[in-house]
């Protein structure tokens, strides 16, 4: 493969990976449409229609998949600018893909399922309420640790564009968060006036295009500059 055709691949793959995001946005709203995202009552989001959540699974896996191919792209960025540590550096990267799936699956679906599942089994609200939450505080811990691997990889792409290593400029921070906030607020905004709380699950998902616009604009302008890879 010619640095070309690697630099279009990578961008191609970086595209892939703003998609997967999106879907999973998607993904998100099945989940919590109709719903009180900040409810402090678990049961509120629990109760989920079955084919919404299996829905909600189904393009998980391929926002998943698309995700993935934009972590590569990721890697290929910090293996470019970074050279050997790069490797060091994707690791959390890599490590919070695997977050995405488990908290969408584990805490997203598979939650609501095992809550209507002891419901129509005879276990009482408040038994089947206190099982899930006893399980999910066990699972916590983890969660936050992968939480904790994302905000790591938002770091390592600001250091890098605050320190000019992607050949970035330093607004391109403000472009790419200043557009998030926009719809941040837009989703804010709608909620507050149609009271649809549920819009606003979507935006940690919406929140993890930021890990791939860099490395999108990194190989387009690479590869609009004609120049090949790293050797």
């Amino acid at each position: 493969m010619t640095g070309k055709q690697r630099n279009k691949e990578s961008q191609c793959m970086a595209i892939a990976g703003i998609c997967g995001a999106v879907i999973y946005a998607i993904a998100d709203m099945f989940l919590y449409w109709g719903t009180d995202i900040f409810s402090k009552d678990s049961t509120s989001l629990w109760n989920v229609p079955e084919w919404r959540l299996m829905t909600s699974m189904s393009i998980g896996v391929v926002g998943s998949l698309l995700m993935l191919l934009g972590f590569i792209s990721l890697y290929r960025l910090y293996d470019e600018v970074f050279g050997g540590i790069g490797k060091l550096l994707i690791t959390p990267s890599f490590l919070c893909m695997g977050g995405v799936l488990y908290i969408h699956f584990t805490f997203g679906v598979y939650s609501p399922l095992t809550f209507q599942s002891a419901i129509r089994a005879g276990v009482t609200e408040a038994m089947a309420t206190e099982l899930i939450q006893n399980a999910n505080a066990y699972l916590e811990p983890l969660s936050m640790v992968l939480v904790a691997l994302g905000y790591f990889t938002e770091l390592v792409i600001i250091c890098g564009i605050l320190s000019g290593s992607f050949g970035f400029k330093k607004r391109t921070l403000l472009y790419m968060y200043g557009g998030y906030a926009l719809i941040f607020g837009l989703f804010l905004g709608i909620g507050s006036i149609t009271k649809e709380w549920g819009l606003a699950g979507s935006l940690e998902s919406l929140f993890e295009t930021t890990f791939f616009i860099p490395a999108l604009l990194f190989w387009k302008k690479k590869a609009a500059s004609g120049r090949g890879n790293r050797a």
